[in-house]
């Protein structure tokens, strides 16, 4: 039984692995679409069949080759041998030597593209593409010339299609299986809307355009040529306003010009190729591509459009990972920034602050700390000891290397100032190339490290004083763009600080803080982090709607913490001894983990009681379908795709519970989005709830057959780790 299972489970990789091939035609990775794709090439039966027997060579050699199982199903592979193959059985006549040809030459394209990778994506980082099939089915039609095998008949015509001007856009889109007729072009029209609203939207465009311009040139255009324009002007602009650049309008138009580009190199090849006897192909796809990146790369900022220089999805899936994540972490400054202090400090003077903060030095900060009568010191504030901030520690904002220390000069008097050493004692830590961090005013002889030591965020470096132009005891921050001892400062946010304010504790993502905040960073408590233990190479399960899933908590070949499940979902996030954080979910919509990413989008693993935080989800769970297929269309114009929620967190012995709801709300006066995480010390997540109007969605703590005699077997999402017995 395990043997059969096995091979079950193989046999369903490898039909997934074909069907990921015929999909990566259309830039997809889902066997659905590749299924479609499939069943447009029957109406070609015999090169059908040639075109499988390609796909599937390429999926059997490349392992041979060596080239590894993940590169196999997302690399050039499949796509390539499969237009290698459909090529050569369009050439030639159906037969045994024209099949042989096929595989040959298929077996070519995965050494061929192999070669392209190492020299393309390695060295000019260069996409490949097409380029495998470009290099090899001209070698194989004249091997086939070679051999005499005889030529095969023209394509059948599939009669007019119903709407007399579809029939050249859809003739386009035909011709990229080498069927340039109006149903080929029908189904696959169809399996684009499946795979993606957004490339249908950006593929209409640049057909519309290019077929467009043509129809303006008075000289005649052959049929074959304005087929071979359109195809390569949807493949151009699809490729560039979909795949390598988050959809937006700014993709839609650079999609479109890279079309237009396409469509220019079609024409300009066309002739001298011609008399060459080459065809074109899809050439000017790949051209054009590779052009516009290339010239991308000349931008002075990757924005409008932004590059897709995160883990891909489809469109729709690559807009809604960037613009939640812009509103999530849209840092101003790469690196960031801690408070330079521990427990609740108040700023007593912001940006463009009334006294100092002002000119060249305007984004700056002054902390002190209040008492629990709210006074900065006590006993009326004679002496620099008697302000509660004297002495405290003052912390590296984040990880450096000391540029510049000194902690020779006294502390002033109160009210006294020294205007000839205008920044007292210090520490100046350099973060990264232009970017410094300045702690100033800090005690005589505090300062705990030297010019040239590494420091991690949060280590010690000094002790608050009241040096230099300081009236009273306070600790002075900066950012600066230089070394340099008060260089012109620059503007910051502070990471993860909590407001502590009358109405209670909000946890802020980035915070600038303006006077009279009262501000601390996130005390850990290990008690809230061991209800979320994510450890590598531990495994769980939970069941959904009656059914179970599996998954794994795993790291990526970044070094980055996922999890994956076996509906084929994958979950990016982080853990720090501060927290845990969901960062995206790409793979089937049904899979629990969208649910960790609605629930537990963000988990401050914080010791106090009543903090509160917000956060987004992507605006398009619970929406319908047909409302989500319409909204798909007119994102790349909008700039929300996200419904902002505020979390509370409450704790009982060995349990923590996480609540969310939205700011928007329904017709009822209710949240529009109420959400729901229940976990535990002992058992990790025990059960996660997303509600969006009268649509609930559940996942819990999943129990094997063995689990109705009362023994659990399965453990869910608390991620603790199995037990060999459970393998």
């Amino acid at each position: 039984m395990a043997a059969l299972s096995a091979g079950l489970a193989r046999a369903r990789d490898g039909a997934a692995a074909v069907l990921r091939a015929y999909a990566g035609l259309l830039f997809a990775r889902s066997p659905l679409v590749g299924a479609m794709v499939l069943a447009t090439t029957a109406l070609h039966r015999d090169a059908a069949l040639v075109g499988l027997a390609a796909v599937v060579t390429s999926l059997l050699v490349a392992p041979a080759f060596g080239i590894g199982r993940e590169a196999t199903r997302e690399g050039p592979y499949g796509a390539n041998a499969l237009l290698v193959g459909l090529g050569v059985a369009h050439l030639f006549a159906p037969g045994l030597a024209t099949t042989a040809l096929a595989v040959a030459a298929a077996a070519a394209s995965v050494v061929v593209a192999a070669a392209l990778v190492a020299l393309l994506a390695r060295g000019p980082a260069l996409p490949v593409l097409s380029a495998p099939f470009l290099v090899v089915l001209p070698l194989a039609a004249a091997a086939g010339l070679h051999l005499g095998l005889p030529l095969a008949a023209p394509p059948g015509v599939a009669g007019e299609p119903p709407v007399a001007a579809l029939a050249a856009p859809l003739e386009a889109l035909g011709a990229l299986l080498y069927l340039p007729r109006w149903d080929a072009g029908a189904l696959l029209a169809l399996a684009l809307l499946v795979h993606s609203r957004i490339a249908t939207l950006i593929a209409a465009t640049a057909l519309a355009a290019s077929l467009g311009l043509l129809a303006l040139v008075e000289a005649p255009i052959d049929p074959g040529t304005r087929t071979s324009v359109g195809l390569n002007a949807l493949l151009a602009a699809t490729a560039l306003g979909g795949v390598w650049f988050v959809p937006s309008a700014s993709s839609l138009a650079l999609g479109t010009a890279g079309g237009l580009l396409a469509s220019l190199l079609a024409l300009g090849l066309a002739a001298p190729l011609g008399r060459l006897g080459v065809p074109v192909l899809i050439a000017p796809f790949w051209l054009a591509v590779c052009l516009v990146l290339l010239a991308a790369r000349q931008r002075l900022a990757d924005a409008d459009p932004k590059s897709v220089d995160f883990a891909p999805g489809t469109p729709e899936e690559n807009r809604r990972y960037w613009v939640t994540q812009r509103a999530r972490f849209a840092a101003l400054l790469a690196v960031p920034m801690r408070l330079p202090f521990r427990g609740a400090w108040t700023c007593t003077q912001g940006v463009d602050g009334e006294h100092t903060h002002q000119g060249p030095w305007r984004f700056a900060f002054d902390f002190e700390v209040r008492g629990e009568d709210g006074k900065l010191a006590s006993g009326g504030g004679a002496s620099p000891e008697q302000y509660h901030c004297h002495r405290l520690p003052v912390l590296a904002a984040a990880d450096g290397t000391v540029v510049a220390a000194s902690d020779a000069l006294a502390d002033n008097a109160v009210g006294a100032q020294d205007l000839v050493q205008n920044w007292g004692n210090h520490v100046v830590v350099q973060h990264a190339p232009g970017l410094c961090s300045l702690v100033a005013h800090l005690a005589r002889g505090s300062v705990r490290v030297r010019v040239g030591q590494v420091v991690r965020a949060g280590d010690e470096v000094g002790l608050c004083g009241s040096s230099g132009r300081s009236p009273r005891p306070h600790l002075h921050f900066q950012l600066q763009g230089t070394p340099e001892l008060g260089a012109p400062t620059l503007a910051c946010r502070f990471t993860d600080v909590v407001r502590v304010e009358a109405a209670g504790e909000r946890l802020g993502r980035e915070v600038e803080p303006a006077e009279g905040d009262t501000l601390r960073s996130v005390e850990p408590d290990d008690d809230v982090a061991r209800c979320l233990a994510l450890a590598p190479g531990t495994s769980f399960a939970c069941e959904v709607d009656g059914e179970v899933e599996r998954l794994e908590v795993a790291l990526d070949l970044l070094g980055r913490l996922v999890v994956r499940s076996s509906r084929g979902a994958t979950l990016w996030c982080a853990r720090t001894r501060e927290g845990f954080v969901a960062f995206d979910v790409l793979g089937d919509a049904g899979s629990a983990l969208h649910l960790v990413r609605a629930a537990l989008a963000r988990l401050p693993f914080d010791g106090r009681a009543g903090v509160t935080w917000s956060d987004v989800i992507p605006a398009r769970w619970g929406r319908s379908a047909a409302l989500r297929l319409l909204r798909d269309f007119v994102a790349p114009f909008s700039s929300r795709e996200g419904v902002e929620l505020d979390y509370t967190l409450t704790r009982s012995p060995g349990r923590v519970t996480v609540i969310g709801r939205s700011r928007s709300v329904s017709a009822r006066g209710v949240p529009a989005v109420t959400t729901r995480a229940e976990l535990s010390e002992r058992d990790g997540i025990v059960a996660l709830e997303v509600r969006r109007g009268e649509r609930t969605v559940r996942a819990v703590r999943a129990r094997s057959e063995s689990a109705a005699r009362g023994r659990p077997v399965a453990e869910v999402a608390g991620l603790a780790p199995q037990t060999s017995g459970e393998r």
